[in-house]
């Protein structure tokens, strides 16, 4: 009688206490922002740590007072209800000191895990101790909370994007087995943290080849989740939320706002900055299904996956077709891609509408914007050879702009080519359907008052806005974040209105309070019935955990060998926002890209050998080796007079070309230093070519006009993106003189340059 029974996200989380970890990354502040906004919640517990001599409070603050907290930052009463406990999910009892432990065991209801690392290539030991040891920790301490209703855990859509191309994925969990012999995830796990770091990894890229798992981070997710699904059927009250793409907001509280530069974002700075700059650039199948949802409907999903849990809801739409499922945990889908999907092709035509109604500040020389033909084919060598040589580009664009001190586009740009290089991958084109049977139960379950107050946007649909009219807002939230432009033309057909940050003050970063500080607040610590140590043999009885490691593997999970290389480190700090000056409207301090450049800056940027072509290894700093150099030359100083402080500077930075081509270039002049560079060509050293006509331009004798922007110069200076065979015609005489002061004025007609 009645029909079903149904939820509401108001109700279960009023006057809860909720604890959330990742609150400082993208989808953790979205889910704050939205408890604050939209829930009479009571307490909202962060488990944050300090970092890089930041300490957790500030950290806090500085979210609080970001764009995206704009509805609610004025308000100290809801501020306040915001409490940091200090923390680390990568340490022992989570890094909690025992105040701090007791209040969160007593005071508790929900718990919303979002914390991970996303470094896709991340060597195994490094993932599974991060995603996989600290979910456990926290499972631990939940299983201990006798107030708790909800262990809600962000996971993501790709755990199983190692089904075939094309399949469909449901909204439960698939079996690993090794022929048709089942594997057990905890035998798995033991098995690769036992062993060296080296071998773990080689363990890992066989388990990678045998189940179909492109890397890492999916493997570990996916082993996670079953984690979590065996202490939901130890009686913990789980659920999980595996969220795909997840992309810029699409309403409230900030049209546009893009948290970092990860997936889809990136891709847009990339097309923006010319990193496609060929039809042939492009990895991906046109039609192929690309499932990008935006970020406010992924908090929604949760909130609402975490409130159906706590109100006891069991949502399970294939226990006919999947009876294992049954008795699990609630698993939703946030995606789009079986409710309102977007193809490639069309996701990036309404992309090259924006575009070209909104230039960038600089695109990378050799780049067009294109519209990708519906039956284009990828061919995988193509696609190799065009990202070798806009790898090259990139990082001579990225040193350029660290010299002339414009750090922040320096470091969006790098940052937006490894997000560009990782989705422009037939590796990830995998073209994968998300089921969302659970997803629009979870939608038709919610009760009318919290549907009708649309503060909640569980799927995302045509009626939302649609994709060209969300594509085009998420494009200038990242022109504000990534080049600093706050207004863009085309307005009525978007809804971006930049928001910028509030500066924190030491009397903001005190009013975040500490959890220790508040002992006693919510009843005396003696009314809960459980002591500490009651409460930790608690924990043992309630779940199912995985059994006490050997000594062996605690050693390992400390061992610091096996880090990831620079360009898998750079993908964690890519996919994380790095501060509240590198989140959309964040910052009002827009780099100047009419910082005056004069041609020593130019000779110092491009003189630099052994630039990677797939932009993951790491330049020179080797300062004794760069000095040798310039020893070797006596002649270099005498000769580089106005060039010569330009070239200094330049070497405590990036790596010089050999020393005897630099002392050509200052000695004989353009002419022969082209010669030289043509030389270092036909010798398949392009890059000392590059040296040596930045060299001769260093002492043409002149400087750039003064108002010459860092655009332009990346025009001038980075002719790196010819195919061998038009390598000679890149070096030649007139293109080093077009490198040089006097050849600046006529550079736009030479089309070899």
């Amino acid at each position: 009688m009645g029909g079903p029974k149904r939820y509401s996200i108001t109700q279960e989380f009023k006057g809860a206490t909720v604890l959330v970890t990742g609150a400082t990354g993208y989808i953790g502040s979205l889910v704050v922002e939205q408890l604050l906004r939209t829930t009479a919640v009571s307490r909202i517990f962060l488990l944050v740590r300090g970092k890089r001599g930041t300490s957790s409070q500030e950290r806090i603050a500085k979210v609080l007072h970001s764009g995206l907290f704009h509805l609610v930052r004025d308000d100290p009463k809801l501020l306040s209800k915001v409490v940091v406990a200090e923390g680390d999910l990568n340490s022992e009892q989570l890094g909690l000191n025992e105040a701090t432990m007791q209040q969160l065991l007593e005071q508790v209801d929900i718990i919303i895990h979002s914390a991970a690392s996303i470094g896709l290539e991340a060597d195994v030991q490094a993932t599974l101790r991060c995603n996989y040891l600290g979910t456990q920790r926290l499972l631990a301490l939940a299983a201990a909370m006798p107030r708790l209703r909800c262990f809600l855990h962000v996971s993501t859509a790709y755990v199983n994007m190692n089904l075939e191309r094309g399949a469909t994925v449901d909204e439960v969990l698939y079996p690993l087995a090794v022929g048709r012999q089942a594997s057990h995830f905890r035998d798995v796990v033991e098995d690769l943290l036992s062993m060296d770091p080296e071998g773990a990894n080689v363990r890992a890229q066989m388990y990678m080849d045998m189940w179909g798992f492109p890397n890492t981070y999916t493997l570990g997710k996916n082993l996670t989740e079953k984690l979590v699904a065996a202490a939901h059927r130890s009686g913990l009250p789980t659920a999980i939320v595996r969220p795909s793409l997840v992309c810029g907001l699409a309403g409230a509280p900030y049209p546009g706002y893009c948290g970092n530069l990860a997936g889809p974002v990136g891709m847009g700075v990339a097309m923006a900055v010319g990193l496609f700059d060929k039809l042939e650039s492009v990895a991906m199948v046109p039609t192929h299904v690309w499932d990008a949802v935006p970020g406010d409907v992924v908090s929604s999903v949760i909130l609402a996956a975490a409130a159906a849990t706590a109100a006891g809801l069991s949502i399970n739409e294939y226990a006919g077709d999947a009876p294992e499922s049954v008795g699990g945990p609630l698993i939703v889908h946030a995606g789009t891609s079986t409710t309102y999907p977007v193809s490639m092709a069309e996701a990036s035509h309404a992309s090259v509408d924006f575009l070209r109604a909104n230039p960038a500040p600089f695109k990378l020389p050799g780049s067009t914007l294109f519209k990708i033909p519906l039956d284009y084919v990828p061919d995988e060598a193509a696609v190799k050879r065009r990202k070798y040589w806009t790898g090259w580009k990139v990082w001579a664009a990225v040193h350029l702009l660290q010299l002339v001190r414009q750090k922040k586009t320096a470091h969006r740009l790098k940052y937006g080519y490894l997000a560009w290089e990782v989705m422009n991958s037939s590796k990830t084109d995998v073209n994968i359907f998300f089921s969302s049977r659970n997803l629009l139960q979870l939608e038709a379950l919610l009760d009318e008052g919290d549907a009708d107050s649309r503060l909640f946007k569980i799927t995302w649909t045509l009626k939302e806005g649609g994709w060209h009219r969300y594509i085009a807002t998420q494009l200038a939230g990242m022109y504000r974040q990534v080049f600093g432009i706050g207004k863009v033309k085309g307005l009525k057909y978007n809804d971006f209105r930049f928001i910028p940050n509030q500066p924190i003050t030491p009397a903001d970063i005190a009013a975040v309070a500490a959890a220790d500080s508040l002992i006693g607040s919510r009843g005396s610590s003696s009314s809960s019935g459980a002591s500490l140590a009651a409460a930790k043999q608690q924990q043992q009885q309630q779940v199912e955990m995985q059994p006490q490691l050997p000594a062996a593997v605690a050693r390992h999970q400390s061992t610091q060998g096996g880090q990831p290389s620079e360009q898998q480190h750079l993908l964690q700090q890519l996919l994380q926002p790095h501060s509240s000056s590198s989140s959309g409207g964040s910052s009002d301090d827009s780099p100047d890209l009419n910082n005056v450049i004069t041609s020593t800056y130019i000779g110092g940027a491009a003189a630099f050998i052994k630039v990677p072509a797939s932009g993951s290894g790491r330049f020179s700093f080797d300062l004794r080796q760069q000095q040798q150099q310039l020893d070797a030359a006596p002649e270099l100083a005498a000769s580089l007079s106005e060039g010569a402080a330009g070239v200094g500077y330049a070497r405590r930075a990036i790596t010089l070309p050999p020393a005897g081509m630099l002392v050509k270039a200052a000695s004989d002049g353009a002419q022969d230093a082209a010669g030289a560079a043509a030389d270092a060509v036909k010798a398949s050293a392009f890059d000392i070519a590059a040296g040596a006509a930045a060299a001769s331009a260093a002492c043409g004798g002149g400087s750039l006009p003064r108002k010459q922007s860092a655009g332009a110069v990346l025009q001038r200076v980075l002719t790196l993106n010819k195919p061998k065979q038009q390598q000679l015609l890149a070096a030649s005489p007139s293109g080093i003189a077009a490198a040089s002061p006097a050849g600046v004025a006529d550079l736009a007609s030479k089309k070899d340059v």
